[in-house]
Parts: C-alpha cells; structure tokens; sequence
C-alpha cells in the first residue's frame, strides 16, 4: 500500500471528465469529436487571457535566472544536442524548450484518482467521498464571473463530458489515430506531474532531465487541482500533424459517456460506494 494515501495504487482512476463548451460538448457525445491542442497554442492563450486554461511554462525543460551565467552556458550545453532549442525570457528567468515539441498535438482530460479519497481503515462496504475543486472549472472559463457566463450564447456557455468507461475511451482514440497513420508507439499516454516551480527561491535553478517529449508532462503546482492526463502524439509527420489541427471523430460516445450543462462555479461533490478489501 501506498504509505501515504494507504491505497495500494492511489494514481489509478476511477473517472475522467472534460471542461468544454455546449457545443462542443454536444459534438464530443455524439460524434467522438476530439480536438488535440498543442503546448505552444496554451503559452499563447495564457499571455493573452493569463495562467488557467493557458499555461506560460508549458514545456519547459529547465530554467535558470537570467544573469545566472554559469548554469546557463551549462544548461546550454547540456541541451545543445537539440537544433529547435529556444530559450524563453521572461521577468528575471530563462526558461529553456524544444520548439518541435511545443508543437505536438496533445489532448488534456481530468482524472479522478484513489488517492483524493480518504482511504478507510477497515475492509468492508464504504462510502467515499470527495471534491473537485471549483478552481479547475473556473480556471476553464479565465475566471468570469457567474453573470458574464449567463450572457454567452447558450453553445458558448460551460459544460463538461463525464466519461465513465476510460479504457473503452482511449482505445477508441487509438484506433482512430492510427486509422489516419498515426504509429503506435507515438501515441504516449501518461499523467502530468505537478512541481513547485519557486522551491529553490527566485534565484534557484531547476533542470528535470526528462527525455523529450516527456517534458510536456510537467507543470507548475499551481495548476495541481486539474488533476490532468495527456494524449500526446510524438510524430515528425507533417501530414499528421495538419490532420490533427482539426477535430477527428472517434464514434459515438453516447455508450460511455454523459454531458452536463452547468456551469459548476462552486466545485463538484463525489460521492460512491466500494467494498474495500485491506492488502497483506
């Protein structure tokens, strides 16, 4: 078990949703309609509507600040295997990313996992419970206020898909993706992981060493409440990539999945019922 959690695999989920539009949700249920979106698109929306949907420090492979010198001829060194590497000013910090990989097309989707419920103590039938934040569905709308939504068109207005059968999801995802050429091993499935960005202090130097693309899995803890897995698809295929800067349809998702028109300004409630069983 894990020693912290007291689950035996606490990042394992139990169900996956998705922030959208009325529309687009409308389209997502009954089409499969899956729009991929890439990490260089979301630092573009975040430096115009700021950090919630957007994300500035998308893809960073490591950072330093701007007259720490030293580390960043190392840093440099270190990346310059890489021809697409850029190097991003902003405020007093460099931050260092692979330009081919802000431009991957990925897809984001929440997870609920284990680990957010408190793990009971004894075996046996359990309700269990827990709460999604109201910053995940506000962060979606860049934070308007409830009036401002009423204003908006009704497609324009929030939603969210509940997908209840994950495994059905992602393989229909996959035999869609490689039906327009997509190879298998370059589609990576995997959850984001959350650091805090500002642990060694304005000053302080970060490196996470990841091979790419997996660099694109990384993000500031500020935005730890999306709870949030990625699709990314690791191709070189021009062709592909133009495809995907499109909507593809997977099928139906009318068989695993339902949709909610509400605006959840407030968070979500979870509540649900297992038979626990303690592990030796």
């Amino acid at each position: 078990m894990s020693e912290n959690s007291g689950w035996a695999k606490p990042e394992d989920f139990l169900l996956v949703f998705r922030c959208t539009t009325q529309k687009y949700a409308e389209n997502f249920l009954k089409k499969g309609e899956i729009k991929f979106g890439t990490p260089e698109s979301w630092v573009n929306y975040a430096f115009e509507k700021g950090d919630g949907r957007g994300d500035k420090l998308e893809g960073t492979l490591a950072t330093c600040d701007v007259f720490d010198i030293e580390r960043l001829n190392e840093l440099n060194q270190k990346y310059k295997k890489y021809p697409d590497l850029v190097r991003m000013p902003m405020e007093n910090r460099v931050y260092l990313k692979k330009e081919e990989d802000m431009r991957l097309p990925c897809f984001c989707f929440y997870i609920l996992k284990q680990g957010m419920f408190e793990c009971p103590k004894e075996e046996g039938k359990h309700k269990l419970t827990t709460t999604v934040p109201a910053s995940y569905f506000r962060d979606f709308v860049d934070n308007m206020e409830i009036q401002e939504i009423a204003k908006l068109s009704d497609e324009d207005k929030p939603a969210v898909v509940f997908i209840w059968d994950y495994k059905k999801f992602e393989q229909r995802i996959i035999n869609a993706l490689i039906a327009i050429g997509v190879k298998r091993e370059e589609i990576i499935i995997t959850r984001v992981s959350y650091f805090d960005f500002n642990k060694y202090g304005e000053s302080g130097w970060w490196d996470f060493g990841q091979k790419p693309p997996i660099q694109l899995t990384i993000k500031h803890n500020r935005f730890e409440d999306q709870s949030e897995a990625r699709i990314i698809i690791n191709t070189d295929n021009e062709r592909i990539k133009q495809i995907l800067l499109k909507p593809i349809e997977i099928g139906s998702l009318e068989d695993i999945a339902q949709v909610s028109n509400t605006y959840l300004h407030e968070g979500v409630y979870v509540e649900l019922e297992a038979y626990l069983k303690v592990l030796d």
